[in-house]
Parts: structure tokens; C-alpha cells; sequence
């Protein structure tokens, strides 16, 4: 299975939600290869410091130039049993040329209006590819949300995704320190803390997208 984890505005935490998929997908034995097309290749380094640091279970990695995006997905698909791809934001050739191999895209946005805002010429790109492939599934995932029930911003933004009509997860990511901590070692948050709240939430957007 072919997920892409992107937006075209940049800072949604689209590589931190990537790499713990990717990480969530090995620890059920899969053979699992995570697509880095983003130029800042964060989440190729944290594959790289997973094997420096000698973390098992193993991830692959591959770096992705725009122009052969494409291609390199539908070759790693005789390989690998799981491909999460992590887009770079504001890519939209990628992005495109990564919707026609991908089965499913998950969409990381912040609360707040701005996000939401944004999504607008982002959705142009993401209907195209749904009328060329009505399989694809289309889910969007709130993103460091508001752990303060006080803040009403995460639940404005989930109102007007609904609103737009875009599938939303089930799931919201919390705005947790975890996430940070346990990139640091190269981890993710389902090793680092098993039993945190992130790791929780990490768990139940894998069984969510990945399943």
C-alpha cells in the first residue's frame, strides 16, 4: 500500500507524522520503505540515525528527486509491502505525479483558520487525482491540536472540515513534546513512551490509515 503524507503549506508536522507511520508499519512486519521527496530530507535522517543508533526493527529509506518520483514508486512497489511517501510542501508537480501511484493520502493540518484557508487550492489537485482514480482514500489529520479543552481552535477547524466536505480522521494528534524528544534518538513516539498520550494517538491513526 502507497500513502502520501503531504500538504502544500509547509510547518503541518507532515515528516514527524510520516516517520512514526513508517515506524508503526515495521513494528507489524512489513517490509516498509519510507519515500523522502522533500529537499530538507528530514525524514531520510531519521532513518539514517535510526541505523547509526542501531534501532531495530529496520526501516528503508529512499531520497526521491521530483522528476522520478513516479517512476521510483512504482518500482519500490515489487519491493516493499508498505511505501509512505512524505511531499515536500508547496511541490505540486510531486504531489501530482505522487497521487496517481499513491492509495490513500493523509492530509496533516494545524487548527486554526490559516490551515484551513490554505486547503482550498491544495483540494484542486486532490480532486483531480479522485476523478482519475476514485479508489483513492482522502483523509485529513489535525495536527498538534489543543491540549487545553479551554482552546476552541481544534474544534473550529474540525467544524469546517466538514464543512468543506473533506474527510477527516477520527484521530487528532496532540501538540505533545513526545513528538520532539523521540526524533531526537531517531525513535518513534510508540518507542519512546509507549504508554504517552502521543503514542496513543500515533497508534490510533496508524490502525486509522495504515490497516
Amino acid at each position: 500500500m502507497i500513502t502520501l503524507v503531504g500538504n502544500l503549506k509547509g510547518g503541518t508536522g507532515k515528516s514527524t507524522i510520516a516517520f512514526n507511520l513508517a515506524v508503526w508499519s515495521a513494528y507489524q512486519q512489513r517490509r516498509t520503505l519510507l519515500v523522502d521527496a522533500d529537499p530538507q530530507h528530514t525524514t531520510s535522517d531519521l532513518v539514517a540515525l535510526r541505523r547509526e543508533e542501531g534501532h531495530q526493527p529496520m526501516l528503508y529509506s529512499l531520497i526521491a528527486e521530483e522528476r522520478r518520483l513516479g517512476e521510483e514508486i512504482g518500482n519500490a512497489v515489487h519491493v516493499f509491502e508498505s511505501i509512505i511517501v512524505d511531499i515536500a510542501a508547496g511541490d505540486r508537480e510531486s504531489f501530482r505525479a505522487a497521487l496517481k501511484d499513491a492509495d490513500r493520502l493523509v492530509i496533516p493540518l494545524l487548527p486554526g483558520q490559516a490551515d484551513v484557508w490554505a486547503l482550498h487550492n491544495f483540494m484542486e489537485l486532490v480532486n483531480d487525482a479522485k476523478r482519475e482514480k476514485p479508489s483513492l482514500i482522502v483523509t485529513a489529520v489535525i495536527n498538534r491540536a489543543d491540549t487545553n479543552v479551554q482552546i476552541r481552535e481544534t474544534q473550529e477547524t474540525e467544524d469546517a472540515l466538514h464543512k468543506i466536505g473533506l474527510p477527516t480522521s477520527k484521530v487528532q494528534i496532540g501538540n505533545r513534546v513526545t513528538f520532539r524528544r523521540s526524533l531526537t534518538e531517531g525513535l518513534g513516539v510508540m518507542e519512546w513512551e509507549p504508554r504517552s498520550r502521543a503514542a496513543q494517538e500515533m497508534d490510533a491513526l496508524a490502525r486509522e490509515v495504515l490497516l
